[in-house]
């Protein structure tokens, strides 16, 4: 049987090529806080099906050259064997390598820093100068097998990759590192790369398991993207914040906790000329002294200077994760937290620059703010909230509950993590807030995300009209009624995508109002035959059910798709979805009066990611 590979469209054989070379056959996403040309090797095979992917393929595969340590191949060097798989020797001898600008070096298991460096030179990679490659991926993480001591004696061997690195990419203008190893002064691996080529750098990426220090000697003057974290903070962070209001009850701190503030000392922020800064993304940071490493252009002479106010006139995209400050750091008593969290409520003087001149973001369009722990009202007001396109606020405390979203004019995209209420008793305060979100008259809001784990009871949605007539994706991550679904695709006629949270009534008495007062609280909504005309992906997880209300809701789930002739995908639970099936099949069988369920023989089941 023959077939003709070449008659697939040169855009389909690209898109294809670019999948492997990203993620590799299996979808392998193991550096997920930085992209990573994983799937190298997975391209090797399409370089001999025709003529015509090769010529599609080759650009990607012999532009990047590939250090892969850990591999099960082997290279037989004067200093012995060394597990190492590389494409340098065939980019050197296609003729390729003057026109190679990657370099990719990662680690496949759990490898020491003299593996690197052993396998930099078995390579070859080492013995050549690479003028051309200004792009670096390196991915070595901490693996469970390696021990902190074992780490300790791995000075020459990262000082040797880095003196490799700096010799052979003399251009190299963009780094993206994500690694677990640190010198015996608690440096980077990559310290001394970066720092040699930080005034050159236009593109920046550091992502450590550990505490980031780098030890910066220079300033970057033409940097546009910087990223400094630590490998999952929102999680770590979480756990963090949640100590420390045990701590400000018991005035005692537990061992983990311990190792957890360790594990997020704020990083250190190289000095940064913030005028040509596209996207910022950084944290965990100091909240008491935020810009106090970025600089601007002197007025007299119109040239870069350390000691300016910076304005950031290009930044687009920010994201700023906070660490806990200093005033409420576990050594210091009750009294003293809550004095300093009344001192520096707002930004404060600790949060201006030079001559009291807060900094500008004329052009800011992406706003990402992470565990701040003062009052966000304020911190908003320093940014252009009528140009703001995309806002994610996580787990900000202080004031939240005056928020309000309409302020947002142009917003299109908001991620909101609900706090916990300051008090047990003024819990209502996470459901009142929730529900004046819906009365917000947001026009031009297309998608929008709540989550909250903290409330105890079922949120009711206001029975009022909604003002986001606009809305095209609904991700709520609080608990609801199945009833509720209805009330939300009447509401919401352009809606598209739509993720709940169904969880238990309180009591019986709660579950006989829900049911006499609905119909009349919602009038019209259920004797119309079609809940919604434009709902494609439906997805629902069960919270805390008893087997029985579990059937229940998904009962509910299967009646309100019939009902909605646009639904292509109905996801939940993977226990749950074998139940959901049969239950879409007893109400293909019903006859429901003005419904046409046809349009289920073709909806698709998935299982939600948990």
């Amino acid at each position: 049987m023959h077939c003709d590979f070449d008659t697939l469209p040169p855009r389909v054989l690209t898109r294809i090529f670019e999948y492997l070379f990203w993620t590799g056959l299996c979808g392998d996403h193991r550096a997920e806080q930085m992209v990573l040309p994983i799937g190298q090797f997975a391209m090797l095979a399409c370089l001999s099906v025709s003529h015509a992917w090769r010529k599609r393929a080759a650009g990607l595969f012999y532009r990047t050259a590939v250090v892969a340590v850990g591999a099960s191949d082997t290279v037989m060097t004067a200093s012995g064997e060394h597990r190492v798989r590389t494409n340098v020797r065939l980019v050197l001898e296609s003729g390729y390598a003057p026109k190679t600008t990657r370099l990719a070096v990662f680690s496949i298991g759990s490898m020491m820093p003299e593996d690197l460096d052993e396998c930099l030179v078995a390579s070859e990679f080492a013995s050549f100068e690479w003028p051309s490659i200004d792009t670096l991926y390196f991915y070595h993480p901490l693996g469970p097998e390696n021990e902190e001591p074992a780490l300790r004696d791995q000075d020459e061997p990262i000082d040797s990759v880095n003196r490799h690195l700096i010799a052979s990419m003399p251009n190299l203008e963009r780094i993206y590192t994500l690694s677990g190893t640190c010198d015996s002064f608690g440096l980077f691996a990559l310290d001394d790369l970066i720092n040699e080529r930080m005034p050159y750098l236009n593109s920046l990426t550091a992502v450590a398991q550990g505490p980031l220090k780098l030890g910066f000697h220079g300033s970057a003057y033409l940097l546009k993207r910087l990223t400094m974290s630590t490998v999952d903070p929102t999680l770590a962070m979480h756990a963090l914040l949640t100590d420390n209001d045990s701590i400000a009850s018991s005035g005692e701190e537990s061992e983990d906790s311990e190792r957890q503030r360790e594990h997020l000392m704020p990083l250190t922020v190289p000095r940064v000329f913030a005028e040509s800064l596209v996207q910022l993304d950084i944290g965990p940071i100091e909240p008491d002294n935020i810009w106090s490493q970025f600089f601007g252009i002197n007025g007299a002479s119109g040239n870069p200077d350390i000691f300016t106010a910076p304005d950031f006139v290009c930044l687009r995209r920010l994201r700023l994760v906070f660490g806990l400050p200093r005033c409420l750091r576990a050594s210091d008593s009750r009294r003293k937290a809550r004095h300093a969290s009344r001192q520096h409520a707002s930004p404060g003087p600790e949060n201006t620059v030079v001559n009291g001149i807060y900094p500008v973001f004329p052009r800011l369009e992406s706003l990402t703010v992470e565990h701040y722990p003062y009052n966000i009202l304020l911190f908003l007001e320093n940014f252009p909230r009528a140009r703001l396109r995309y806002l994610e606020l996580r787990k900000c405390p202080h004031r939240f509950f005056e928020l309000s979203l309409g302020v947002f004019t142009s917003l299109q995209t908001a991620i909101i993590d609900v706090p916990r209420a300051p008090h047990a008793s003024k819990s209502e305060d996470e459901e009142a807030w929730i529900s004046c979100a819906f009365a917000e008259k947001m026009p031009t809001l297309r998608s929008l995300s709540l989550v909250t784990s903290s409330i105890l009871y079922q949120v009711d949605l206001p029975s009022q009209h909604y003002n986001l007539n606009q809305l095209q994706r609904l991700h709520l991550g609080i608990s609801m009624r199945a009833m509720e679904v209805a009330k939300l695709l009447f509401e919401l006629p352009q809606l598209r995508s739509l993720y709940l949270e169904i969880t238990n009534v309180m009591s019986a008495a709660h579950e006989y109002l829900s049911r006499s007062v609905h119909p009349k609280k919602y009038p019209g909504i259920f004797t119309r035959a079609t809940l919604s005309s434009s709902l494609e992906e439906l997805a629902v997880r069960l919270v805390d059910l008893s087997p029985h209300r579990s059937r229940r809701a998904l009962s509910k789930t299967a009646y309100a798709a019939a009902r909605i002739p646009s639904i292509l995908r109905i996801s939940t639970q993977a226990e749950y979805v074998d139940d959901l099936r049969a239950t879409i099949v007893k109400v293909q069988a019903t006859k429901l009066p003005h419904v046409d369920a046809r349009h289920l023989d073709t909806v698709q089941l998935h299982s939600l990611v948990t």
